[in-house]
């Protein structure tokens, strides 16, 4: 997996903008902004698991300016390709590399802990999940931005797209299609939102909030740590 993202990191964000119609910006900042919705404090302390280029750490931090909240940015990924953009672009955030089965961080240290677009690619789900809990203060909350398939029609015809011009436009514009590939499969194989929090759950998250974002291809989750 670290290999497959390094090799597409130079393009990836510019390629992530045209095969999302310039959605997935929009997809963030309503992933950011749920999350806020429960957080009542100020000098938060906020780690992007799985952070690519940094994207969501950025729009995250735009968000917690208007509302003139301060806090300090964290940042973990595998790929040193991807770490090595992310640094450009977020300096403000200690960025390190590793992976969600085995973070490099202190019990209870985090308010806000962030996925988006990470979680199909972790190699143990289920490890993952014990050390999101486990990095989280008793209270902190975990935002999950994801894509899975919807059964209505516009989450049909959004899977339609994703699976057949996806990987035809992934592959010209990083000359890996397989990466893109592996998107379309990762998501034909990741479970519904529903099945997903049910294995939050059983680790003592609780859920707060889960809604589709259009055009029904992502969904936003919302989780509280006991």
């Amino acid at each position: 997996m670290r290999e497959l993202f390094n090799s597409i990191a130079e393009r990836y964000d510019l390629t992530n903008r045209l095969i999302s119609l310039g959605l997935d910006r929009l997809w963030r900042r309503r992933a950011c902004e749920e999350v806020l919705k429960f957080i009542e404090k100020d000098d938060l302390k906020i780690l992007d698991v799985a952070c690519g280029t940094g994207d969501m750490t950025l729009c995250m931090r735009r968000r917690l300016e208007k509302r003139e909240i301060r806090a300090e940015f964290h940042g973990l990924d595998c790929s040193e390709e991807m770490l090595r953009i992310a640094r450009r672009k977020i300096p403000f955030a200690e960025l390190r590399t590793g992976k969600a089965e085995n973070m490099p961080y202190e019990s209870e240290s985090f308010d806000i802990v962030g996925v988006a677009f990470g979680l199909r690619n972790f190699s143990d789900r289920k490890k993952a999940i014990n050390e999101l809990y486990r990095v989280l203060k008793p209270g902190g909350k975990l935002v999950i931005l994801e894509f899975s398939k919807n059964p209505s029609l516009l989450g049909r015809l959004a899977w339609f797209y994703t699976r057949t011009v996806v990987p035809l436009i992934g592959g010209i514009m990083t000359g890996n299609r397989e990466a893109y590939e592996h998107l379309v499969n990762s998501i034909d194989a990741f479970p519904s939102p529903e099945e997903l929090s049910k294995e939050f759950e059983r680790r003592g998250f609780k859920l707060r909030s889960l809604f589709w974002l259009f055009p029904r291809i992502a969904f936003v989750m919302v989780l509280e740590r006991h």
